[in-house]
């Protein structure tokens, strides 16, 4: 009986000692609890108060549809869908044929103006040499009526004065005759004089007119290089659109022509999409931007890559909510009205590269710190 009694007893105390210890054990798995669940709502609570998230919200980018001003057939297609593209390479070349027929013949046409002016300006220049040339016979002749004058008047003063002498028997008749005959002589010479000059003043009136008329020419002729050069430049510039070339590097995909294919001007060709400048656009509520300001910092998580955490700030925000640039925005003074919390689009930059394939469209979810 004594033995069974000690045994019980060693028993109740070892039970007792495993009580005490397990006892221990609770209160310190409460306690790491609580302190768990302290640490957790005092990180909510700091980031609800300096935080504004959204997971409405993608990476978007240019996406850039390649089209051309040439009509035509298809001539070569130097890609594949979704390969890798430079800026500059070239992606599509259209049938030239027709369009360097047109290079050349608005070349001739430019050259043909340009002589044309050539010429112009020669008749111009031969123009005014005839105009000098008029006018100086146009003033030998005015000299030579006044020297033409003189005469007239010496000879005439002469024939009247041996006409005097004659009627007194002073002078023999073939005197008076010669005088007469020189009188004559002048009379016709000043006439003859006078015609020249007017003749030479009509040279000189068709001179100036023509030298006008050639100085016309030469400005017509002007206009028609400008306009030759503008058809020059626009048979050029349809040449440099049959050969289509990356404006980025980036990734080229979405082909919508194939080789022989007539591709009308206007039509979308391909798209290339710029990798190199992405950001992100979110949608955040318009409660949630009471405290958001430009360069603010953000922390982006990009839901293909859930272990990849991304930086950026926030670059600028949206002029009006996205439901107004809907195609079919509400008209909410018609009808019963619900309030909705509206979305603006924010835009956010990245401030650090990553290795990862990022693609326009990728779901992420942003946290911008509004408070430090």
């Amino acid at each position: 009986m004594i033995g069974n009694n000690k045994e019980t007893t060693d028993m109740e105390l070892s039970e007792q000692k495993n009580g005490k210890h397990s006892s221990k054990i609770k209160r310190f798995v409460i306690i790491a609890v609580f302190a768990v669940a302290a640490v957790w709502i005092i990180i909510a609570v700091y980031n609800f108060m300096c935080y504004e998230s959204t997971d409405d919200a993608q990476i978007d980018g240019n996406i850039i549809p390649l089209k051309t001003t040439v009509s035509g057939y298809i001539y070569e297609i130097k890609f594949t869908d979704n390969q890798q593209v430079n800026k500059g390479d070239t992606l599509i070349v259209f049938d030239t044929i027709d369009l360097l027929a047109n290079v050349k013949q608005a070349e001739a046409q430019l050259l043909a103006a340009q002589a044309g002016l050539s010429l112009s300006k020669h008749q111009v220049v031969a123009g005014e040499f005839n105009q000098n040339a008029v006018d100086f016979t146009a003033g030998s002749v005015k000299e030579n009526i006044e020297a033409a004058k003189a005469r007239k008047m010496e000879s005439e003063n002469n024939y009247n004065r041996i006409l005097n002498m004659f009627s007194k028997g002073a002078a023999t008749q073939q005197l008076l005759d010669n005088a007469e005959m020189q009188f004559s002589v002048a009379k016709a010479q000043l006439s003859a004089l006078e015609n020249d000059f007017q003749s030479s003043n009509a040279r000189k009136s068709s001179a100036n007119t023509q030298t006008d008329i050639y100085k016309v020419q030469s400005k017509a002729d002007e206009a028609h290089i400008k306009q030759a050069e503008a058809q020059f430049v626009l048979a050029q510039n349809q040449l440099s659109h049959a050969f289509v070339i990356a404006p980025c590097d980036g990734v080229v995909s979405k082909r919508n022509v194939d080789v022989g294919q007539y591709a009308t001007a206007g039509l979308p060709l391909a798209t290339v999409t710029d990798l190199k400048n992405i950001w992100i656009t979110a949608n955040f509520k318009e409660t949630q931007l009471k405290n958001m300001e430009l360069g603010q910092t953000a922390t982006v998580e990009v839901d293909a890559y859930p272990n990849l955490e991304l930086k950026g700030k926030v670059e600028s925000f949206c002029s009006a909510t996205g439901a107004k640039f809907s195609i079919l925005p509400a008209q909410n003074a018609t009808g019963n009205f619900i309030k909705i919390t509206q979305r603006i689009p924010v835009r956010i930059s990245f401030e650090n590269n990553s290795q990862k394939q990022l693609r326009p469209g990728m779901n992420v979810e942003v946290n911008v710190k509004t408070k430090e």
